[in-house]
């Protein structure tokens, strides 16, 4: 039995239309041609013409179903393979998109309707970031900010003030600003190096990341000076993994410490008192949280801070308050 073109688009549902395409491009061409000249199609046509079809509902594109049947292309099993590869690409894309979407949706989620200019600069903002870390990345980066965003701006303005006196960012005096810098990125971004690095080469070479607030170009390129000499001290001592397990402590708490022995110090409190033995173990304490209150990383961080002039001077608790504090701490040794 043959089929003239318009019955065999009746029974296979395929328009006559894509019946006359895939003539021409040799992809089903008719068994015989009647006297008038019309396509007819036999037996193995239509079953050709199912084969592609099947082909085509699994995604292949045209192309390759030819050379496929042809039997001088890929095996099915290969081009099969390669149609998941490229759906599983098109998911991973689809899910990142939907993440980086619901993160803009919380951004706006507070019920007011943002400006057009506010909505476009935070689809740029969202499109750039896209380049440079997942989506959830981005939902880290995002949410940890809240965390650390009150301390930036004092923090910026202390770095620019040193840069505007023309205190070279090699100047000792600038690590205790290099200390808390690398603290509050390292508590920002999870203690994650591989996301640091991309965080700062992202900063440097795109001035979308460095919206309207961001500290300038300018002063980020000064601090960085510092705290790649600080960074190149940690290392001598401690692996990247090692310096990962490191946990931020409050500035405040160092703060107190430091204002209490300085209070005892101005008294002539001995160390060995009571007094002095209690912000003894305070200091011993904070050094152990510090390191993830793993005794091997203690007895690094005090090697450390005994080699290194450079990370004793972001310490922070001032060099004489320490030395205080480690007399006491010498002295309960004795005592024990």
């Amino acid at each position: 039995m043959q089929l003239k073109v318009g019955e065999l688009a009746q029974r296979s549902g395929v328009t006559v239309r894509t019946l006359h395409h895939f003539d021409q491009i040799g992809l089903l061409c008719p068994s015989a041609r009647s006297p008038a000249g019309y396509r007819l199609y036999g037996r193995e046509d239509v079953a050709r013409l199912h084969g592609i079809q099947a082909l085509r509902h699994l995604g292949l594109p045209l192309k390759e179903i030819a050379t496929m049947l042809a039997g001088d292309g890929e095996a099915l099993p290969a081009i099969v393979a390669r149609q998941i590869r490229a759906l599983d690409h098109e998911i991973a894309q689809a899910s990142a998109l939907r993440g980086r979407l619901a993160l803009l949706l919380d951004k706006f989620s507070d019920g007011g309707q943002p400006e057009m200019g506010e909505w476009l600069d935070s689809l740029a903002m969202m499109a750039t970031y896209a380049r440079y870390f997942s989506t959830d990345e981005i939902r880290t980066i995002v949410g940890n900010w809240q965390s650390v965003r009150a301390e930036w701006a004092p923090l910026v303005a202390q770095v620019r003030a040193l840069m505007d006196q023309g205190v070279p960012p090699t100047d000792l005096r600038v690590q205790p600003l290099a200390h808390h810098w690398m603290g509050l990125i390292h508590h920002w971004l999870g203690g994650d190096f591989d996301l640091i690095e991309r965080w700062g080469r992202m900063y440097l070479q795109e001035p979308l990341a460095r919206q309207a607030g961001a500290p300038d170009l300018a002063v980020v390129q000064y601090i960085e000076q510092a705290t790649t000499l600080r960074q190149a001290a940690w290392l001598r001592h401690f692996t990247l993994a090692e310096m990962g397990r490191f946990q931020r402590v409050d500035p405040a708490q160092w703060a107190a410490l430091a204002a209490q022995t300085g209070a005892l110090m101005a008294d002539h409190v001995p160390p060995s008192s009571p007094a002095a033995q209690a912000l003894a173990a305070q200091l011993r304490a904070l050094i152990a949280q510090t390191v993830g209150n793993d005794p091997q990383l203690v007895q690094k961080m005090a090697a450390a801070m005994a080699a290194e002039p450079l990370l004793r001077a972001g310490a922070m608790v001032p060099e004489p308050a320490k030395a205080y504090l480690q007399a006491a701490m010498a002295q309960a040794a004795r005592e024990a």
